[in-house]
């Protein structure tokens, strides 16, 4: 079974950072999320290391979400 490796290296906090504007981007974030899927599948790279690579996006894209989600329940006032 092989090992996922997250944050094993300097560009993995990048790729976090990256996942995180994404969000709040909303419907073109996950246009990000693909580009960004289709350019770690073309490098020249272990398939667990792109793996780990897209999870360390998908953990930054999901705390952005959820900064989002904070901010806009925020400035929500019922009437």
């Amino acid at each position: 079974m092989a090992r996922l490796y997250l944050y094993d290296d300097k560009r993995s906090i990048f790729h976090s950072i990256l996942g995180f504007a994404s969000a709040f981007l909303l419907v073109y974030g996950l246009l990000v999320l693909i580009i960004f899927t289709v350019y770690e599948v073309r490098e020249k790279e272990a398939p667990v290391a792109t793996v780990g690579d897209v999870v360390e996006f998908l953990i930054g894209y999901v705390a952005g979400l959820a900064v989002v989600v904070w901010i806009a329940l925020g400035f929500y006032t019922p009437p």
